[in-house]
């Protein structure tokens, strides 16, 4: 047990100290050092290189292990002491340099952080996990600026041990602790000599209020670490880590890798089912995040064929099979990348050290793009801070959640804050437009109102109509579009179940208000055309399309064909010309009256409501003019011959056109 391993080492030591002055307790000192490092016991090792740097100053090796003991129980103080002896010796590796930049970083020496890292950068300029463009300091100092955006609050709940993985099941928060060292069990784990850790839960009431902890799912608990844990809800099952022992495993019980196992809820109690089926005892399997199908699962390991010490994987269930994992090239780094979350939305957070963040692990998120996850965005302070921070989970909102830390103030080595997001940017943009003719307006008056009505923002049209506003998610807007001589118009938008950073497309079309307009007011044309001698003012153009092997009017066209019939009776003096067309299907004397039946009926319906047919002109041009490659013999989709099905809408004023205004820009751009 580990009980009689302490003592021997405790033995030896002795040993060790009664023939301190030959060259044989050094060296028997340090081999001691070096077993109980392979063997992860990173405090037994510590005092055990302390020791033998104590009867030699000069020994590089020694002073390298007791640095990076330090780094794998975050004290990043010590790391830079015993890293800051190396250097002074002029005995650092390159790694040794990175590691020091590191440490000073998580110690806050951020300007003396980047004098190292730049030194490292130009040592293995091919590592990614420097940032080239940018210091650390102006880094930082970007990750604060938005801090007001968070609020993140210490919980009761919290040990003097280690407390951290927070998930949620039902009501409850499910999280992993060693409990109270002096209160737990008499049996440590040699990392840092802290109890294993257990799954614990607390009950979390209507009102936010948290209930004393308890051990969750007793009857699955090993004598060694559970947990943390993710919850298929659908299927009741839990997928957790453990490092149980596995059979026919040549390891020590307490030496074996995290690996991944489940269990199902059944008759009131959890059963355990099995392990992951890619669990073995080369490698580690950790920090498991099932989606909300239950079909593809999300963990950190260390694997063959990652990018770093850690990368983070996926794999899908196929047929009740878990396929093969699939590495997360995009935001994985030559760091350690742990922790995943898949959120409801779709985002995954989790946590690295290789994205020169604020020191330590930082948490981060990567946005779904089409299947793809971006680069991951720091989340910043104070959710990030220069010691470790990991373990997000979120609500299936996204505005609320939990998170683990390592940062000073806590109770413990790690503790679980809550988080509430208070303003997740989304953006609300698109462009206004003629409703008739469908141009973009420019100079349009685009005001953003939120649910009280009360204007937040105001923006004008560009020259291509566009406009763009900063929102948040979670809100209800109400756009109000003004233009001189066009009717205001109210569109409502809700940034309701967006991403981060989600942009929502908003069409706004605006029609002209002809009760404003005099008699002396006349429509500027688009373009002008010469039939023979005489000049054709062309004032609009629509289009409208057809089903194959059809002349009916269908909704779409019925609604353009309104507006036409709308700006006509404002101007008398305005006719109408159609001009139709068919695809290459059928023959050509076919598809000829086939055209001149469609032109016939959009003059049927434009007289039928109130246009003098002697202002309408129309004819039919066959398979003529196409508009594409869709020619005979051609094979095209439907898609593509059904743009050919149309008819062209031209209004015209006959004559010379003589200009009253300077500018079309007060109707139509």
């Amino acid at each position: 047990m580990m009980r009689k391993r302490i003592f021997k080492y405790i033995g030896l030591v002795f040993m060790a100290i009664l023939i301190s002055n030959s060259m044989f307790g050094q060296r028997l000192t340090i081999k001691l050092a070096d077993k109980a490092y392979h063997d992860f016991s990173w405090r037994e090792a510590i005092d055990l290189y302390t020791y033998a740097y104590e009867k030699d100053e000069d020994n590089v090796n020694v002073i390298r292990k007791l640095a990076d003991c330090y780094r794998n129980i975050g004290e990043t103080e010590k790391v830079e002491s015993w890293l800051s002896l190396i250097i002074e010796m002029d005995e650092a590796y390159p790694e040794d340099i990175f590691n020091y930049s590191m440490a000073l970083k998580s110690n806050g020496e951020y300007k003396k952080a980047e004098v190292y890292l730049k030194e490292y950068s130009s040592l293995r300029p091919e590592d990614g996990r420097i940032n080239k463009e940018q210091s650390i300091l102006e880094y930082v100092t970007f990750l604060v600026q938005d801090s007001a955006r968070f609020d993140v609050q210490s919980l009761p709940f919290n040990t003097k041990g280690a407390d951290w993985g927070p998930t949620f099941y039902e009501n409850k928060l499910v999280y992993v602790s060693t409990g109270d060292p002096d209160e737990s069990r008499d049996i440590k784990y040699n990392w840092d000599q802290l109890p294993f850790l257990d799954i614990y839960y607390v009950d979390i009431d209507e009102y936010g209020n948290y209930s004393e902890p308890d051990i969750f799912a007793k009857e699955i608990m090993s004598t060694f670490h559970d947990g943390p844990a993710t919850f298929d809800a659908q299927k009741k099952r839990m997928y957790f880590n453990s490092n149980r022992s596995t059979k026919n495993s040549s390891r020590k019980e307490e030496e074996n890798n995290l690996q991944i196992y489940y269990a199902d809820y059944e008759n009131g109690k959890w059963v355990e089912k099995g392990g992951f089926k890619y669990n073995n005892e080369r490698d580690n399997y950790r920090h498991p995040s099932i989606d909300k199908t239950g079909e593809v699962l999300y963990f950190s390991s260390d694997r063959p064929g990652g990018k770093g010490k850690s990368d983070i994987w996926w794999c899908r269930k196929n047929n009740g099979e878990w396929g093969e994992p699939i590495n997360l090239e995009e935001i994985n780094t030559e760091g350690t990348e742990v922790f995943p979350f898949i959120a409801a939305d779709g985002v995954l957070y989790f946590a690295s050290d290789g994205l020169g963040g604020m020191g330590g692990l930082d948490i981060y998120m990567s946005l779904p793009d089409r299947g793809v996850f971006e680069t991951g965005e720091n989340f910043g302070y104070p959710v990030n801070t220069a010691s470790d921070d990991f373990g997000l989970v979120l609500d299936d909102v996204g505005m609320s959640g939990y998170f683990s830390s390592a940062r000073p103030g806590g109770l413990g080595h790690d503790d679980i804050y809550k988080l509430d997001i208070l303003e997740i940017p989304v953006y609300i943009g698109g462009s206004v437009r003629d409703r008739i003719n469908t141009f973009e307006i420019s100079g349009a008056r685009i005001a953003l109102l939120d649910e009280n009505s009360d204007t937040l923002e105001i923006a004008y049209s560009k020259e291509d109509g566009e406009f763009l506003f900063k929102a948040l998610k979670q809100r209800n807007y109400k756009l109000v579009v003004t233009n001189d001589s066009y009717i205001t118009v109210e569109k409502d938008v809700s940034t309701f179940g967006k991403l981060p950073n989600e942009k929502i497309e908003v069409e706004v079309f605006i029609e002209m208000n002809f009760e404003m307009m005099d008699d002396s007011d006349q429509l500027e044309p688009l373009s002008l055309e010469m039939r023979g001698d005489e000049e054709l003012q062309i004032i609009q153009i629509e289009h409208i399309n057809y089903g194959f092997d059809s002349d009916r009017i269908l909704p779409e066209a019925a609604f353009v064909l309104d507006k036409v019939i709308e700006l006509v009776k404002q101007y008398p003096d305005l006719e109408i010309m159609v001009e139709s067309h068919t695809d290459a299907k059928g023959s050509d004397e076919y598809n000829l009256r086939l055209s001149k039946l469609r032109a016939a009926s959009a003059y049927e319906y434009l007289s039928n409501r109130g246009i003098n047919g002697l202002s309408i002109e129309y004819s039919g041009f066959g398979e003529t003019q196409l508009l594409n490659h869709c020619e005979d013999g051609v094979e095209c989709s439907d898609e593509e011959n059904a743009i050919n099905r149309r008819s062209i809408i031209k209004v015209i004023r006959r004559g010379k056109y003589k200009t009253k205004r300077n500018s079309r820009s007060i109707f139509y751009f």
